[in-house]
């Protein structure tokens, strides 16, 4: 409801008035009404209405001239409707010239008033909406100034005059981090600023203002004045241990929060929120830690920047090109020890696990894999934008290794394939010419033993044998399709020796070269 006072010298007028107008369906509320426009000056003063109905003549002070004072102060400034039993031109010109929405004629007709009454406060609800826009976005725009040293401090002075901040002793700079991978709008961290906004309102006077600033990847600042740390003894580990409490309450993610220093004055909050943000630095020394406080690590700054040492990088990968998933996992449990037990900062953690992200991104890359095939790649490629726990990046991190794995273990057996395959096609070639296992080894620069391997495991049969097979199958082709003699057949299949292709061609078809052609021979007399 928008907020209206009445101001008619007759009091008859006044009460008919409101008993006549349906003003809450047209989204008003009378809330005080005046006999002259002296009292009304004072009653607006201090209520702030959206709307003032004013009758022109009144004694003390008319309803122009009450318009005029209005219009000539600064701030607040509502709409004005005239009902007057005058008719004078010269009221309605000035009326225009002052700005008023409407000037109505007694007797009045009231749904010519009702319907004044719902145009304006469609009107008026539209310009609340965009006045409460360009505070939020001024009062955005200040606070972005105040962390990045670019004060103005005549607009620090309105800000903290607009949120009744004036006589605050200190501030903090409080950074809340919604920890976990990117909501979906609607979700949790979307919701965050409204549900911290409306726990800071319940424990201070509505009049102080609450400043919450969206610092972008899940983060929020907090802006804390000492007003708001009464209920708690002026402390601010209660005041954030109760906020914590009632938020997580609320929230289905993790919530850490990081309180700068304390500063005396709003314009130097800049060292708060630069104090809030190198405590962030020491979230994985503490796992189980949820509220970081600038002054109890202030004393004990023992933290190192510097990255794990490279035997753990080279024992994960050997595991990983071993395909040893158990081996693995105790290795990431060592990693992770090392984080906490060596203090070491988010920025070392995080460049830790990057270092062997792109280790694991090599091995793939080296075999010719494309790593947009993993499903947790995005995930870790955008690790340094999210908010995690130090539990949330072992599980991410152990996802992805074990993923990388299984993808390398499916690339080598593609490479394992792929080159039994190049092998096979070159018998299936070649196989007329002098050629062996050690000879094609050679050419393709590879050990003959692991050739041999490589091929009897892709296609269940020694290489030797292989090439046999090609042979014979090619010589009873020719015995079925040619007159060739026995030993030019043998000779173009790659047999040097007569004796061994019969021998060998006896052993695969339990027959000779020499009884397959009579029996082909015979097969078709028959016919």
């Amino acid at each position: 409801m928008h907020k209206a006072v009445i101001v008619d010298d007759e009091i008859f007028f006044r009460q008919g008035l409101k008993s006549l107008i349906d003003w809450k369906s047209c989204g008003f509320d009378v809330v005080a009404d005046a006999s002259n426009g002296e009292d009304a000056l004072a009653i607006i003063h201090k209520i702030k209405p959206d709307l003032v109905v004013t009758d022109i003549r009144m004694p003390v002070l008319d309803g122009l001239e009450l318009i005029k004072q209005l219009k000539q102060k600064e701030g607040h400034h509502p709409k004005f409707i005239i009902i007057s039993g005058h008719s004078d031109f010269k009221y309605a010109q000035q009326a225009v010239r002052y700005g008023v929405h409407d000037f109505i004629l007694k007797p009045i007709d009231q749904e010519e008033v009702e319907g004044t009454l719902k145009s304006l406060s469609k009107s008026v609800t539209e310009q609340k909406i965009m006045f409460e826009k360009d505070k939020e976005l001024k009062k955005a725009i200040i606070l972005d100034n105040l962390i990045f040293g670019m004060v103005d401090e005549r607009e620090v002075n309105e800000l903290s005059s607009d949120l009744s901040l004036e006589d605050v002793s200190e501030y903090y700079y409080m950074v809340v981090e919604v920890n976990g991978l990117p909501l979906l709008p609607g979700d949790a961290e979307c919701q965050l600023k409204e549900k911290l906004t409306n726990i800071i309102r319940d424990i201070q006077d509505t009049r102080i203002g609450v400043l919450i600033q969206d610092l972008g990847q899940g983060s929020y600042g907090v802006i804390i004045p000492a007003t708001y740390l009464k209920r708690f003894q002026m402390q601010i580990a209660q005041f954030a241990h109760w906020t914590y409490g009632l938020l997580t309450k609320c929230m289905n993610q993790k919530i850490t929060f990081f309180i700068g220093s304390a500063v005396p004055k709003l314009h130097l909050i800049r060292n708060s929120y630069e104090t809030a943000q190198e405590i962030r630095q020491y979230k994985y020394t503490q796992e189980e830690q949820n509220i970081f406080l600038y002054h109890e690590f202030e004393k004990n700054r023992l933290i190192t920047y510097t990255e794990l040492e490279d035997s753990y990088y080279h024992l994960l990968m050997e595991h990983v090109e071993e395909n040893t998933t158990i081996s693995i996992m105790e290795t990431i449990d060592k990693i992770f020890l090392q984080f906490s037990w060596r203090r070491m900062a988010k920025a070392a953690v995080l460049a830790s696990i990057t270092r062997c992200v792109h280790s694991i991104l090599k091995i793939i890359k080296n075999m010719d894999g494309d790593e947009s095939q993993l499903k947790t790649f995005q995930n870790m490629l955008y690790l340094q934008n999210y908010n995690v726990t130090l539990q949330q990046l072992r599980k991410l991190f152990l996802e992805y290794v074990l993923e990388s794995k299984e993808y390398i273990v499916i690339l080598r057996k593609q490479s394992a394939n792929g080159e039994a395959n190049k092998i096979k096609q070159f018998v299936d070639l070649h196989y007329r010419e002098n050629i062996s296992l050690k000879t094609i080894a050679a050419k393709f620069y590879m050990n003959p033993v692991y050739l041999g391997q490589l091929f009897k495991k892709a296609y269940g049969i020694y290489f030797k044998d292989y090439l046999l097979q090609v042979r014979i199958s090619e010589a009873k082709k020719l015995l079925r399709q040619t007159e060739m003699k026995i030993y030019e057949i043998a000779e173009s299949v790659g047999f040097n020796n007569t004796d061994y292709f019969v021998t060998i061609f006896g052993r695969l078809e339990k027959i000779t070269p020499t009884e397959y052609r009579h029996k082909l021979h015979e097969n078709r007399k028959v016919r």
